[in-house]
This record gives C-alpha cells, sequence and structure tokens, in this order.
C-alpha cells in the first residue's frame, strides 16, 4: 500500500515531526572502513564507535535544533554495508551544519540529506513492516535486486528508507513491501550528497561550509570537535 503524505500512529515513534514540519533528513555514518559483511555491520550497532557517534550526534543537535532525533540504523551501499545513523527533526540549514560536523568529526566523505518538496521529481521511499528476523532485512533487499539504503529497527518493527531519484526501482521496493505485508510511504523532495570520494578532499569541503556556516550565523560548535567532552560522551552509556 502506498500512502502520500499521511500519517497513521504506526508511524509515531520515528518520523511524525519531520514529515509535519517538512524537515529534513540526514543519513551520516560513523564507519571509515571500506568493506564490512551485512554481520559485521550488525554487530557494529552495538560498538563504541557507534555509540559515541549516536551520543554526539544528539549532544549536536539538541544545540541547533527544536526537537531532532537520531536513530542507530544500518546503511546499505552496493555489496558494503555498515554502521550508520538518521536524523530528523531539523530545518535544512541546521541539517547540512550539523551533518557536515558529525561527518568532519567521523572523517567521512559523505553525508545524505533530503528535504521535502511538494511536486519534486524525487522521492524518499519508506517502507514499514513487521518482522520476526529483522537481521536478515539486508539480504532480503538484494533478493529483490535493491542494493542501497537505509534500515531502522525497533525491536520487531522495521523501516527501509530508500531514495529513489526516478522510478527504476519502483517495482522491486513495492514487490519487497508485498512479500513483507508492510506499507509504503512516499515523500516528495530533494537529496543533496555533500563530500567526495576522497576523504581528504571530502574533510576540506566540510571544513569550508562549516566556515561558512558558522561567519553567516555566528555559531562556533566546530570548536568542540576535537574537544575531550565529545570524544569521551558515550563512555556512560556504553556496555
Amino acid at each position: 500500500m502506498i500512502v502520500r503524505w499521511s500519517l497513521n500512529l504506526f508511524w509515531c515513534w520515528m518520523s511524525f515531526a519531520a514529515l509535519c514540519s517538512a524537515q529534513s533528513f540526514l543519513f551520516v555514518s560513523p564507519n571509515t572502513r571500506n568493506q564490512m559483511t551485512d554481520e559485521f555491520a550488525s554487530a557494529s550497532l552495538d560498538s563504541f564507535e557507534q555509540t559515541n557517534f549516536l551520543a554526539v550526534a544528539n549532544f549536536l543537535a539538541s544545540k541547533l535544533c527544536f526537537k531532532p532525533e537520531v536513530l542507530s540504523t544500518e546503511g546499505m551501499d552496493g555489496t558494503n554495508t555498515e554502521n550508520s545513523s538518521l536524523v530528523t527533526g531539523c530545518k535544512t540549514s541546521q541539517a547540512q551544519y550539523l551533518g557536515e560536523l558529525l561527518a568532519r568529526y567521523a572523517h567521512q566523505k559523505w553525508i545524505l540529506i533530503f528535504d521535502p518538496v511538494p511536486e519534486a521529481a524525487g522521492r524518499l521511499m519508506i517502507v514499514s513492516f513487521n518482522s520476526e528476523h529483522p537481521a536478515d532485512t539486508t539480504k532480503q533487499l538484494r533478493n529483490y535486486g535493491i542494493k542501497e539504503g537505509t534500515i531502522v529497527v525497533r525491536e520487531k518493527l522495521v523501516r527501509f528508507y530508500l531514495w529513489a531519484p526516478d522510478h527504476q526501482l519502483d517495482a522491486p521496493v513495492r514487490s519487497f513491501a508485498d512479500a513483507n505485508h508492510g506499507t509504503i510511504q512516499e515523500i516528495a523532495g530533494k537529496a543533496e550528497f555533500i563530500g567526495d570520494d576522497s576523504r581528504a578532499r571530502a574533510q576540506q569541503i566540510f571544513d569550508k561550509k562549516i566556515r561558512n556556516y558558522e561567519h553567516a550565523h555566528h555559531s562556533s560548535m566546530s570548536k568542540l570537535l576535537w574537544s575531550r567532552h565529545l570524544h569521551d560522551l558515550g563512555i556512560s552509556s556504553a556496555q
């Protein structure tokens, strides 16, 4: 079933604020390894790397955004899977600045920001379903020829996010949703990838954009990125 711009209680824990306020979806990962198996990516969700990154994301987002939510995710990129995150509840400029700060903190190559824009050709497709075996989601997606996207799991509830600039994957996504008795929500909008395939050049890009934002908005949050406070922020909640 496809739903455009409507919500029910099934969605409330995640995306109500972002969708209703037309706020951004920020996808950013702490991972710098080139290749990770599905199993390793899943195990990395419990790592200190992930715990600390989520703590830093929550800390920075709370300073910038009205009601941010930071979620632990798995990101699929071709044959590779990685531990990642999704941040909602920020307006476009805040989400971009936050993404650049987090990318610089974690030495990332790329971040993705999706902004809802009515009548835009591109879409964020969100498949939601219950699963007795959520760890099998990446394998299931690849069986349908879907090799990119972001997976959020909360107990047995699974949501899969896919940026769709065209309709090439519409049929596989619908088949995947039908097989899992799930729903599909489509949000029209535009996506922006910020960064570079060269990690060194990406840091230069993030640095420049951070400087421009801080000069225009009289902000100085980048000074916190190398502080002991942020680098130890996740220790209290780590196992």
